[in-house]
């Protein structure tokens, strides 16, 4: 295309509206929103989960070093790489400390144990014991649903399957996959739409949903996920949109070449069942430094949210139990704004 051409159609989409006056694309997928009535009280315009990954210090220990011999033993002898002093199911009485009774659930925390049927008993008796229920269970480390080989795309169908059965177990609402895979944009784009709408049959089927992350390399592009899940076209597959994963390439860039938050936000809102808050560092008055959450949310929410806000602290400077603690508060505490605010308006 050249240039004359491209900025024609430019010209046209703005006349259209589909690009605002704020410089921010607009979505051209239908709004969620306008379906949406406001809650009736705050606790139901979303639910605040508890991420497992935010206490993966906590479980792995320092295997995490040496993160070639990682990767390696995780698939080989995952047990190995549990070198830290909490037990992986413990979390339920992490969560259950912080009045949170939702707990977002990552594989590679306990991979050897996705077909081990007394380990999931006992986590899910210890989840019981504590009042705590199972959201996102997060998978990574499987076979890329983008790959250009179809036998590859076919063997992660059925090993995301395989953990879509564990989620399943555990009376989870959602299964978190990632959009990998290699060749062009538009080639793996197709490539992990076929094999989303394939894992929302499946899903279907056992009372879950199927949601992406912007989690590095395309996906943390917000217009090209939002244009892999409306390829992927169906009612069962969403996002789980991270406040914080929106950069352009791979990972590790230095610098890093960021994609706008807020536009992220507006590509995926229309598709967003859970957030992932993630959270580094907070100012004296509790509020993140370097993540605007209420803005995250407002957009998500204007949007049509109303699933899981995921408590996710990644930083290094607190503890994990203080840093978690911080960002459940501050979920809170926007939760009770952004309510009053939506009750103003309306």
């Amino acid at each position: 295309m050249d240039r004359k051409t491209f900025v024609a159609q430019c010209a046209a989409l703005a006349a259209a509206g589909i690009v605002g006056k704020s410089g921010y694309a607009k979505s051209i997928s239908p709004k969620r929103s306008e379906n949406l009535s406001l809650p009736g009280k705050e606790e139901e315009l979303f639910d605040i989960s508890l991420s497992q990954w935010s206490y993966h210090r906590a479980i792995f220990g320092k295997s995490r070093d040496n993160y070639a011999w990682f990767v390696k033993t995780l698939e080989s002898d995952p047990d190995r790489v549990l070198q830290g002093s909490l037990d992986p199911r413990d979390i339920v009485r992490k969560a259950s400390s912080l009045g949170v009774h939702l707990v977002d659930l990552v594989n590679i925390l306990w991979f050897g144990h996705g077909n081990d049927a007394p380990w999931l008993a006992e986590f899910k008796k210890r989840a019981a014991g504590e009042g705590v229920r199972f959201g996102v269970l997060m998978c990574d480390q499987l076979p890329n649903i983008g790959a250009s080989d179809r036998r590859v795309r076919q063997r992660s169908i059925a090993e995301h399957i395989q953990w879509m059965d564990t989620a399943a177990e555990l009376e989870c609402r959602y299964l978190r996959v990632n959009a990998y895979g290699d060749g062009s944009y538009l080639e793996l784009c197709r490539n992990a739409a076929e094999s989303l709408h394939a894992l929302g049959d499946a899903a279907k089927s056992r009372g879950l949903e199927v949601l992406v992350e912007n989690h590095g390399h395309p996906s943390s592009n917000g217009a090209w996920l939002a244009m892999c899940l409306e390829m992927a076209g169906h009612s069962k597959v969403g996002a789980f949109t991270d406040f914080d994963n929106f950069f352009m390439g791979g990972w590790g860039h230095v610098p890093q070449r960021r994609y706008d938050t807020l536009q992220g936000m507006l590509d995926l809102a229309p598709f967003t069942r859970a957030v992932s808050a993630k959270s580094y560092d907070f100012d004296a008055a509790g509020n993140e430094t370097t993540v605007d959450f209420e803005i995250c949310l407002r957009t998500a929410l204007d949007g049509g949210f109303r699933g899981l806000a995921s408590a996710e602290y990644e930083g290094e400077h607190l503890t994990e139990d203080e840093g978690t603690r911080l960002t459940v508060e501050l979920l809170r505490r926007l939760r009770a704004k952004l309510f009053l605010d939506y009750r103003t308006k309306n």
